[in-house]
């Protein structure tokens, strides 16, 4: 039974991949090297066309299929040394003024729940809802591989950076790479 729903989210994943990659490639876009979504956890009213299973921190929990939060909200980003013994980094993303009403007013819908983090399709991390946000920044405390640092630095500036100065540290990055 759960072999059969595993691999039932698995050819619905890789379809969607599938489709999504055609579409990007009929309108001449290049898909983004790196995909972070925020999916809240479902309540078991949405049923199972609407929410799937994903194993957490916290064992297995249902999330809602399509995410809160997607890469395209994403305007910058501040990365860090995790907290956490883990050994890795931890990020903080900067949403648009679109997102963060969105995330504000959907983490008051659902406060006392989680919003799972998942960048490439795996989870990492989950952020507990326990007051109301003003959702002009999210943070994922732990998870980050260093190599998600190289794929978003060239794609977006640190959070307080002007573009200017974004793409003329860029152009110095890769001059020093040479």
């Amino acid at each position: 039974m759960i072999q059969t729903v595993d691999m039932k989210i698995f050819l619905m994943l890789l379809t969607v991949s599938f489709l999504s990659t055609i579409s990007a490639q009929a309108k001449g876009e290049k898909r983004p090297p790196i995909s972070i979504t925020f999916h809240f956890e479902a309540t078991g009213v949405e049923g199972k066309k609407f929410a799937v299973p994903v194993e957490t921190q916290l064992g297995k929990r249902f999330i809602q299929k399509v995410p809160s939060i997607s890469t395209k909200d994403i305007i910058a980003y501040y990365p860090f040394v995790s907290p956490h013994p883990d050994g890795q980094y931890g990020v903080s993303l900067q949403l648009n003024s679109v997102a963060a009403k969105r995330l504000s007013m959907l983490a008051a819908q659902n406060k006392g729940r989680y919003i799972v983090a998942n960048i490439n399709g795996k989870v990492v991390d989950m952020l507990f809802i326990d007051k109301q946000v003003d959702g002009r920044v999210i943070t994922i405390w732990r998870g980050i591989d260093p190599n998600f640092l190289a794929y978003v630095n060239p794609i977006m500036p640190k959070i307080g950076e002007k573009k200017k100065d974004w793409k003329k540290r860029i152009k110095a990055e890769k001059k020093k790479k040479k």
